[in-house]
């Protein structure tokens, strides 16, 4: 009787095991399917129709999804194509924080979710210098 718990709780503490790594897999291929999600449903900045009215007051995230800061402004060339954002970064309810001019090439943005991606991070766009306007 008593192998036969044995043999019955190795049994079950197996198949725990196994369902808490399927579980891991799975959260994984959810994690690497919502970023290949993101990257897909991505356009550059020339794409985007009305930049001013679409752009200004979006969400700034880095790469890994982490807001960095909003954008205060659209600067716009002849062609009403964006070469340059004024992102707001490091404040908190619009204290704290100071403004930075980042070239619209150093973005993506997602139109699903009317977010602006960057490859630079937090830190690195603070250390960009203060955008006097």
């Amino acid at each position: 009787m008593k192998r036969v718990i044995t043999l019955v709780s190795a049994s079950l503490l197996s198949l725990s095991l196994s369902g808490a790594a399927f579980a891991a897999a799975d959260t994984h291929h959810e994690d690497a399917y919502k970023n290949s999600q993101t990257r897909a449903h991505t356009l550059a900045l020339g794409g985007v129709a009305n930049p001013k009215d679409t752009l200004v007051k979006a969400k700034v995230e880095d790469a890994s999804g982490n807001n960095v800061g909003t954008v205060d402004d659209v600067m716009l060339d002849k062609k009403g194509k964006p070469t340059a954002l004024k992102v707001d970064v490091g404040s908190f309810l619009g204290i704290g924080g100071k403004d930075v001019s980042m070239k619209a090439s150093s973005f993506k943005f997602d139109p699903d979710r009317k977010v602006l991606i960057t490859s630079m991070n937090k830190d690195q766009i603070k250390k960009l210098p203060e955008y006097k306007s």
